[in-house]
């Protein structure tokens, strides 16, 4: 008979908790109802650890908000066939990312929303906040996703549309987001919009015909990454900036904006308050109603547009002074 030494003894032993331990860190509920609360009581059934809710096909009715307030959850479906549908007349935002008071008392960490769709039903709802007019009473804006003051959280091959407000908003403290292959459309404001929100990264985002911009950022929108962004016929510009600094985009095409392609500006008369030190790379705007790019303020400099084409818009770019803007390799068309 094989001796088995206590070193070899430690080792099984060891993995054999490991695999005890990762198995109850990492606990996972399918949902089988077919409305939000079930998914709601599902996150709440999660261990202390957290781990996975996941979703099969079909149409999950919310009558009120999901709420992920919890960190290290993982809420998944099965791509667009998995649909959170907001119920007629609920007024509320579809899924929350983040605690839910008028400002966080805590960050919530390691969330992860994906492979789902998100029907706002804006055509049903009746109020942009949820419990009455907009207000510091009532601060819960009605959007497909809100996330607010998340950190290390993640939104990954997610479809929105049809918020009553926004389809995607970061705020009140986010860091280090990760949203990848999100589309967004038919939302009564932007399709993604982003508030108090540094060092997160943006990629594969797709935007259309929204009523408002593709992208809005304000309220210390810094430091943060865009790859790879598609925003077309949006009811407004392209790209709303203001009190946004040193953000980056690369490989940006915008297209059909019913006013500006991009743009910039500060916060009523505060110049402290502008899009300033925000550089954009190989860059396609075409068919703008206003400039490609407008400066609209002498506080937006030290932005930089590097390798872009403008091509028929009413103007190619334009600027408050002379001299906002550093174009390199610019083509006007």
């Amino acid at each position: 008979m094989k001796v088995i030494s206590k070193y070899q003894l430690f080792i099984i032993l060891s993995s054999i908790l490991s695999v005890i331990f990762t198995n109850f860190a990492f606990a996972s509920i399918q949902v089988k109802g077919k409305s939000c609360s079930d998914i709601q009581n599902a996150i709440y059934q999660l261990p202390p650890a957290g781990g996975e809710v996941s979703l099969t096909s079909g149409i999950y009715t919310c009558l009120s908000p999901i709420v992920i307030d919890r960190n290290n959850v993982v809420l998944r479906g099965e791509g667009n066939a998995t649909i959170l549908r907001l119920g007629d007349q609920v007024n509320a935002p579809v899924l929350v990312m983040g605690m839910t008071e008028a400002v966080p008392s805590a960050a919530i960490k390691h969330v992860k929303v994906t492979h789902l769709m998100i029907d706002g039903n804006r055509d049903n709802q009746t109020q942009e906040c949820m419990g009455g007019e907009c207000s510091g009473e009532f601060p819960l804006r009605n959007n497909g996703i809100s996330i607010r003051r998340c950190v290390d959280c993640t939104v990954e091959s997610v479809e929105v549309h049809s918020a009553i407000s926004g389809g995607l908003v970061t705020e009140l403290g986010c860091r280090r987001l990760t949203i990848r292959d999100y589309t967004s459309y038919n939302n009564a404001f932007d399709g993604l919009a982003g508030y108090e929100t540094e060092d997160s990264t943006f990629s594969g985002i797709n935007l259309y015909d929204n009523k408002a911009a593709g992208i809005s950022t304000d309220i210390k929108f810094n430091n943060n990454k865009f790859y790879d962004v598609t925003i077309s016929d949006n009811k407004s510009v392209g790209i709303f900036m203001r009190d946004s600094s040193d953000n980056s985009f690369t490989n940006l095409h915008i297209r059909n904006s019913q006013q500006h392609g991009i743009f910039l500006a500060q916060v009523n008369a505060d110049p402290e308050t502008a899009a300033v030190g925000n550089t954009f790379t190989s860059v396609v705007i075409s068919n703008s109603g206003g400039a490609g790019i407008q400066a609209n303020d002498k506080s937006c400099i030290n932005n930089m547009i590097v390798g872009a084409q403008y091509i028929n818009n009413r103007s190619c770019v334009g600027e408050a002074s002379s001299g906002l803007l550093e174009n390199v390799g610019a083509i006007c068309r």
